[in-house]
């Protein structure tokens, strides 16, 4: 967490003095770079304080009956065009022909739960790859598969990739794109918006190389 607070702010103390100094010659790009780590720090800032509410239980969640299919199929598309420009091949497996995938949930935050699930996935599929987006029903439980053709992820790992700010000790550039801001804190939100909705979302992969597979259970 230290790591990930103390970079944007050493590089806006390191920009503004430099300006203040006279050894950085003001441009557009250098108020560019900072605004840009200025927002990186409010996006952490903000989630972090997502996390506090959803564990004081003073999190607001509108439960209503909403469709997850129609959701998940929605929240995909809204993410199509980052996948094309990476060059990652999104699939949509939402079949509603048998009708409505009915639960009670909070549409926005079902949303946010599947964007993370979706942008993590993509933040680790290289280029070529495929991120697989598919709804059904398990016994009592409707759910929403989100399974990449990524690195995978080890056995003793897949509890602790939920843990705040956690990084795995390999954990570097496997895709060849920059690792976005945020990252080590999305899966841990993701987790807490389904649980606030009596919901989970677990972890599983075959192993190292073979990719894997989130799931977001929700009644």
């Amino acid at each position: 967490m230290t790591h990930e607070l103390r970079t944007p702010i050493t590089v806006i103390r390191g920009q503004t003095e430099g300006l203040i100094d006279g050894v950085v010659t003001p441009s557009a790009e250098v108020y560019a770079a900072i605004a840009e780590e200025a927002s990186r720090l409010q996006r952490m800032v903000d989630d972090l304080t997502l996390l506090s509410r959803a564990d004081e239980g003073t999190l607001e969640i509108h439960l209503a009956d909403l469709d997850l299919a129609a959701v998940a199929a929605a929240a995909a598309e809204r993410l199509r065009p980052q996948f094309d420009y990476a060059d990652v091949v999104l699939v949509v497996d939402v079949d509603t022909r048998p009708g409505p995938l009915t639960v009670r949930g909070d549409s926005d935050r079902v949303t946010q739960v599947l964007s993370n699930l979706l942008g993590n996935a993509l933040g680790h599929t290289p280029a070529g790859g495929t991120v697989t987006l598919r709804a059904g029903c398990d016994g009592t439980m409707a759910f929403v598969d989100v399974t990449d053709t990524g690195p995978g992820i080890p056995g003793d790992e897949l509890e602790r990739i939920f843990e705040r700010f956690y990084r795995r000790p390999d954990d570097g550039e496997p895709t060849g794109r920059p690792i976005r801001a945020g990252r080590g804190i999305g899966l841990t939100i993701a987790r807490s918006l389904a649980r606030a909705q009596g919901g989970d979302v677990v972890a599983s992969s075959a192993g190292p190389g073979r990719g894997a597979t989130f799931r977001l259970t929700i009644r």
